[in-house]
């Protein structure tokens, strides 16, 4: 795996602690998504990208899911969502993989969650990877961040996250779109979430078209 990316230098505690404040706003947000989401899709087969310390995954109904595969570049990261939820979703399979460069074919998911991917990661690859990860009817949940002119990482004293300031880009909310279409998937809703510090979270829910 890319010791040299960014997201394998910054300790999962730092990243949540940053994620986590009042200035930010963003884990609560994410989480709260995750749960609507799913709740409205009720998917069975999960592909969770970028999954760093398991936020959402207490939203998963063990009963209800046949497989809860979720990827991280971080093998530290995925390690502590085993401990934390390893125990309670016996579906979960955590795989240690480089989004932007892996061509490996991990499930075929009727519902992926990309929270906060498509700004780190070469877009081409992210839905290459997606589309090789998918059933040929599956929904796609993109969440991105609009500056709204603010700095891309926000000042929280948290020193270890502004690395990934180095590979942030900001992403162009109809050009996502266009690029969707062009890998077969059709955007069907979206919304916009304001944060504390003046920036958003927009995110855009699709539909592969089989």
């Amino acid at each position: 795996m890319n010791e040299t990316n960014p997201w394998n230098t910054i300790p999962l505690a730092d990243y949540e602690l940053h994620m986590q404040h009042k200035d930010v706003g963003q884990a609560k947000l994410l989480n709260d998504l995750t749960g609507k989401y799913l709740q409205n899709n009720k998917p069975e087969n999960i592909l969770f990208l970028g999954i760093s310390g398991g936020n959402g995954l207490e939203h998963i109904d063990p009963d209800l899911v046949k497989r809860v595969c979720a990827v991280d570049i971080s093998s530290a990261y995925l390690e502590e969502t085993r401990k934390r939820f390893g125990n309670k979703i016996k579906q979960l399979d955590l795989v240690n993989a480089d989004i932007g460069s892996s061509t490996v074919s991990f499930i075929q998911a009727d519902f992926v969650w990309a929270a906060l991917i498509f700004d780190y990661v070469d877009s081409k690859r992210c839905f290459e990877f997606i589309n090789d990860n998918t059933d040929p009817f599956a929904k796609l949940i993109i969440t991105i961040q609009s500056n709204n002119g603010v700095q891309s990482v926000s000042k929280t004293g948290v020193e270890s996250i502004k690395s990934v300031g180095s590979i942030f880009k900001t992403i162009g909310q109809e050009d996502l779109k266009t690029e969707a279409v062009t890998f077969g998937f059709d955007c069907v809703g979206s919304e916009e979430n304001f944060l504390p510090n003046g920036k958003s979270l927009c995110t855009y829910e699709f539909s592969k078209r089989g």
